[in-house]
């Protein structure tokens, strides 16, 4: 039949190898013994067997024909004694043990070798590359879904998907705009409430509601609220890009700056922006201020 070599694929075992060179240094440790252990059993048999190959003492009484024997052409009256085959068994049973006490620790010395070439592959294929120990963890994808204002009722909404996973810094502008539309308006519907009855000195003839600004002197303190306001954006109140999103400290000592507090503090704000809405579209409709729309209900107007 045609005849096949085996050859190993790439994806192999990588032991493979490793049993290859066991077995070639197997048969090139063990082929000096091997030679001494064959020629020792070869002299143990040439010993106990070449008594048999001469010829036959002669018979008592009278002399016997000489018998052929193996050792020449010509017959030889000399007897090899029983001590040379002894001594040649001897021998050869010696060489045998002294190819057996050779190769019994070479034997062991190349198991224990390939033990350890084995277990230094393990540990070098087990053991991660130095730069990879080195090489700092990977950074956590930025989630706007973890960050403070995920509240019920509505958890994370954001319909319209303006924050981003991944970009922080866009999710920092949106959080800090946020909170400062929150922060004024709520101080807008708290307006709203409290200048229908308190009105500051030369402000008496200002009309309550949305109307103050824009009528005079209404208009003149819209005109310095707003440049105090862009003041103070640009100086104390500029965003410090170490904090977090409209964190400008507690001068009052409060302590409250943890996620609770600013969980409330988003939720306030998110309701003062649709109170001041709100406001501000029925005052346009029915002509009320806040408080008039609290204390009138808009069904008994009449309608123009």
């Amino acid at each position: 039949g045609s005849s096949s070599v085996f050859k190993p694929s790439a994806a192999a075992s990588p032991h493979f190898e490793l049993k290859v060179e066991r077995v070639r240094g197997s048969a090139a440790m063990t082929k000096g013994p091997l030679m001494l252990a064959t020629a020792g059993c070869c002299c143990a048999v040439g010993g106990l067997v070449a008594p048999a190959f001469v010829s036959a003492p002669a018979a008592r009484g009278g002399a016997a024909a000489p018998q052929p024997t193996l050792r020449g052409a010509g017959a030889s009256t000399e007897q090899p004694s029983a001590s040379q085959g002894a001594f040649a068994a001897a021998a050869g049973a010696t060489a045998v043990l002294a190819a057996a006490g050779v190769v019994a620790p070479q034997r062991r010395q190349q198991r224990r070798g390939a033990a350890q070439r084995i277990g230094a592959q393990a540990t070098s294929a087990a053991a991660p590359p130095a730069d990879f120990e080195d090489a700092p963890p990977p950074e956590e994808v930025f989630d706007p879904r973890k960050e403070p204002g995920v509240t019920l009722p509505l958890m994370y909404f954001d319909p319209l998907g303006f924050a981003k996973k991944g970009d922080r810094e866009g999710f920092r502008n949106l959080r800090a705009a946020e909170l400062k539309h929150g922060r004024v308006a709520m101080m807008a519907a708290l307006g709203c409430v409290v200048q229908h009855n308190i009105k500051f000195p030369g402000f008496n003839e200002v009309p309550a509601g949305i109307q103050a600004v824009t009528t005079p002197p209404g208009t003149y303190g819209l005109v310095v609220l707003f440049l105090a306001a862009g003041a103070i954006e640009l100086t104390v109140g500029a965003q410090d890009p170490e904090k977090e999103p409209g964190d400008f400290g507690d001068p009052a000592g409060f302590g409250q700056y943890y996620e609770e507090w600013r969980n409330r503090e988003l939720n306030n704000g998110r309701m003062g922006m649709v109170a001041i809405t709100a406001i501000i579209v029925t005052e346009l409709l029915t002509g009320l201020d806040g408080v008039d729309q609290i204390l009138k209900p808009i069904a008994t107007l009449q309608v123009e």
